[in-house]
């Protein structure tokens, strides 16, 4: 009772003063925090007069440090910043361009890790960024969770790179051009996700941040680290979706709507070829002959088009079988496919 006493009499004078203690334990977090937290800059390759280019990382190991594919790709004389300014040269050990991640190695020792959440994010709970948003090094910004769901935007980041992320966390954390690979944070300052990009502008202005959920940032060390490649399943074809297709024809052929995506092409030797998929056929002139087999859904599970084709079989693992749902010669047909390894 005594001690109880004596610890009520020490809290009431912090409380009179107006204390937020929610906001003590965040400073703390995020104190913890920076040491971990590195700007990552280059010189552009791909430019004429080497532009300077800037990201952001974190250390989840002594030496290695996590960040986006697309913050690195092209990039030469490679270096990170740490919290305190010192600059350290680095090389690329791994890129997993399915997942826009790549795992950096620098000589010396990090002043910090940060550690992977082990939980699920939930809509509404803290979000802490820290990244360098064009260029300031380690800036901090806090806001929520705005939802967990699946990446229906794979086609902004150009290209192949992050057309096998199938959920992202979104959130309102003010994410700016030099936030990508930023550690967005828990309460308890464990790593939720890795920011990725900015949908519609800014966030925080007139658009929404998105993070690649520490999930998957995992799954994708563990592969890096143990193989050097990603390790997530693959079919081996091209698709079209069938909204760039004419209508009539669809319709001639019996499909009603646009949801689903058409094989295009079959690459040799790939688990669609052995499975005995079948590609489009087109005149010389480029003209669709005859309609490659159409992707209606993944394991029973419908898709709208050829990223969610991608993104449903990158859940599975090489070894995997997958039941695909086609749409052949006018009929609904079922195949099995057994994935292998991207190639």
């Amino acid at each position: 009772m005594r001690s109880l006493f004596l610890a009520v009499l020490l809290v009431l004078p912090a409380l009179a003063q107006g204390t937020d203690y929610a906001e003590i334990a965040r400073v703390r977090v995020v104190e913890a925090a920076l040491p971990a937290v590195v700007r990552v800059q280059g010189q552009a390759s791909y430019s004429e007069g080497g532009e300077p280019v800037w990201g952001s990382g974190f250390f989840y190991a002594p030496h290695r440090i996590l960040t986006n594919y697309h913050v690195v790709e092209g990039l030469e004389k490679l270096t990170v910043v740490t919290a305190s300014g010192e600059a350290h040269p680095a090389r690329v050990f791994a890129v997993d361009k399915g997942l826009d991640l790549a795992i950096l190695e620098i000589e010396g020792s990090a002043p910090a890790v940060l550690r992977f959440s082990d939980d699920p994010p939930l809509a509404g709970q803290t979000a802490i960024l820290i990244s360098s948003p064009y260029g300031r090094l380690n800036l901090v910004s806090l806001g929520v969770v705005a939802g967990v769901g699946p990446f229906e935007d794979a086609a902004q980041l150009g290209g192949e790179i992050g057309i096998e992320i199938y959920q992202v966390i979104y959130t309102d954390a003010h994410v700016a051009p030099g936030s990508s690979g930023g550690p967005l944070l828990n309460s308890a300052g464990r790593v939720m996700g890795v920011v990725d990009a900015v949908l519609g502008g800014p966030s925080g202005l007139s658009g929404i941040g998105m993070a690649i959920p520490a999930s998957l940032a995992k799954q994708s060390i563990e592969d890096l680290e143990k193989y050097g490649l990603p390790q997530r399943g693959w079919l081996g074809v091209t698709l079209v979706d069938l909204a760039e297709l004419d209508p009539l024809l669809l319709k001639a052929l019996g499909l009603v709507g646009v949801n689903g995506a058409m094989v295009e092409r079959v690459e040799p030797d790939s688990p669609a070829a052995r499975a005995g998929l079948k590609g489009a056929e087109r005149d010389q002139f480029g003209k669709l002959v005859a309609l490659g087999d159409v992707i209606l859904a993944v394991n029973g599970k419908p898709v709208k088009n050829r990223f969610e084709v991608i993104q449903e079989i990158a859940r599975y693992r090489p070894g995997d079988r997958v039941k695909l749902t086609l749409w052949r010669d006018g009929k609904r047909v079922e195949v099995e496919v057994t994935l292998t390894v991207r190639r």
